[in-house]
């Protein structure tokens, strides 16, 4: 009888239990479905993501640009100092400065000094340009170093990348909405043009590269006019100066304009100037790898920080 009860009481537990348990288990279903502006504030934040990674991948291609010309000039100034050791022990081998002959053959004290000290001064000369010699080879390892940690963030920044344009796409390929869809293959798209990036020519039928990712003003303007320099928006400023293009404050047909329109600033192309107005075309302004034109006023609201003109 008591064995009865108890699974008489087992049952009722279990009667109770299973309507809770299935109530949670639809819940977490539910839960696990995102709504559609749960959707569409997830692209939103993939996008910004995405953004940041292209900035960070275009300023560390700065940086390398920057130590690959560095490892250069070390590498010519170590093969400077080189030719001038090797000449130097030429010329200490076929006339020494200072040797037993130099003592016994001295007439006077006072050459005999005179021996000495230009044995030290040449001394003094080979010891220095072996300390410049071993000062550059540290210099060029520590360089090869900041290389190999700059190559590392690309990657991680493209890798990071990677992932938002598969979560993009998984979320293209099963959405309903059309709009949703849409949007999620244009981020999808600008994850793939940040994690790989690849130099282009000119679509205007120039023969310049262009090594910036596709759909940012960036890449647009490197595609109207040669840009060797590397870096985001914000570091076009210093690097074309540091290649030797003028700059200045006045507009000009052709001319690369520098803002402060963002964190990480913007670019456009001077398409025309008419006085104390002009033109610029310009992409990823109202959207990314959208194309719009806009009239700007000196001295208006428009945080221009100069423009770059042509060599």
């Amino acid at each position: 009888m008591s064995r009865i009860r108890l699974l008489l009481a087992a049952a009722v537990v279990v009667g109770t239990l299973l309507p809770a348990r299935a109530a949670a288990v639809f819940a977490d279903t539910s839960s696990q479905t995102p709504t559609l502006e749960q959707l569409n504030a997830q692209l939103t934040t993939d996008s910004a993501k995405l953004n940041d990674l292209n900035d960070q991948v275009e300023r560390a291609q700065a940086d390398l640009d920057q130590l690959n010309h560095k490892l250069v000039d070390d590498q010519q100034r170590e093969a400077t100092l080189g030719k001038q050791l090797a000449m130097m022990g030429k010329l200490e081998y076929e006339q020494p400065a200072f040797s037993l002959s130099a003592i016994l053959e001295a007439t006077s004290l006072q050459q005999l000094f005179a021996n000495i000290a230009q044995a030290r001064l040449v001394a003094n000369k080979q010891r220095n340009l072996l300390d410049q010699a071993k000062v550059l080879r540290h210099q060029d390892q520590q360089t090869h170093d900041q290389m190999a940690t700059r190559l590392n963030d690309v990657q991680s920044a493209r890798d990071e990348a990677a992932q938002v344009a598969a979560r993009t796409l998984a979320m293209r390929n099963t959405a309903q909405d059309a709009a949703l869809k849409a949007r999620a293959s244009q981020v999808a798209a600008q994850a793939n043009a940040t994690t790989q990036p690849q130099v282009v020519r000119n679509p205007g039928g120039g023969s310049f590269p262009n090594h910036f990712s596709f759909g940012y003003c960036t890449y647009y303007v490197a595609t109207r006019r040669y840009v060797p320099w590397f870096g985001d928006a914000g570091q076009w400023w210093p690097n074309a100066r540091a290649m030797g293009y003028p700059e200045g404050q006045t507009p000009q047909v052709g001319a690369i304009m520098v803002t402060r329109e963002s964190a990480i600033g913007h670019v456009a192309y001077v398409e025309s100037v008419n006085g104390n107005t002009f033109t610029i075309s310009e992409m990823n302004y109202t959207a990314w790898n959208v194309v719009d034109r806009r009239t700007i006023t000196l001295g208006g609201p428009v945080p221009i920080v100069g423009f770059i003109y042509g060599q």
